[in-house]
């Protein structure tokens, strides 16, 4: 993991906790169980289109309000700052939603790209902006995130994908270049003990 000179975040159940009930939403906007919600939305026509955009981000500004740091997250993300690292966070959220998870939390990361900015993840389009700002060939930075998608769009941005975050190795798991349980174990190999 030396060779890694930057990294981007998922929001989500990654740097932040989040109990968004995807169950609940796909049933409110009667999106099929098996489908993704954004590209559900996508299939919409626009009236209906606004209509279920409305309960998703009702359902994203009640998460924003009781979200709190991953544990180890606050760590890592101090340490990369130590080390001078260039450091983004990619989500699949709202801009509204990311802005008050960053507040409320106060992440000292100011690149982010959410769904209003970019085509979602697993698109790579995020990532690849992301790796030019930086100035670092896409080999070099880590997409860290606890999700498929995540993992994905790392892969088709040729980045290095790490997946953290879980008691149980996910059925996903072998799209990870790298797996941590969780944030201490993804610090350690990063970075050592410290």
């Amino acid at each position: 993991m030396k060779q890694l000179r930057g990294v981007i975040f998922d929001l989500d159940g990654t740097l932040v906790s989040s109990s968004l009930d995807f169950a609940a939403i796909k049933r409110e906007i009667g999106c099929p169980s098996g489908a993704d919600v954004l590209t559900f939305l996508e299939s919409l026509p626009a009236e209906q289109q606004q209509e279920a955009m409305a309960i998703i981000h009702r359902h994203e500004l009640q998460d924003a309000q009781r979200c709190e740091w991953i544990p180890g997250a606050r760590a890592f993300v101090d340490t990369c700052l130590e080390h001078g690292m260039p450091m983004a966070i990619v989500t699949r959220n709202s801009c509204q939603s990311s802005r008050l998870k960053i507040e409320r939390n106060a992440i000292p990361i100011e690149r982010v790209i959410t769904r209003e900015n970019s085509r979602p993840k697993p698109d790579p389009s995020a990532l690849l902006v992301i790796a030019r700002d930086f100035a670092l060939p896409t080999q070099a930075i880590l997409m860290v995130g606890d999700y498929r998608y995540d993992l994905e769009a790392g892969r088709n941005a040729n980045m290095q994908a790490c997946l953290v975050n879980y008691t149980r190795l996910p059925d996903y798991s072998h799209l990870a270049d790298y797996a941590f349980p969780d944030f201490q174990s993804l610090h350690e190999a990063m970075f050592g003990f410290q």
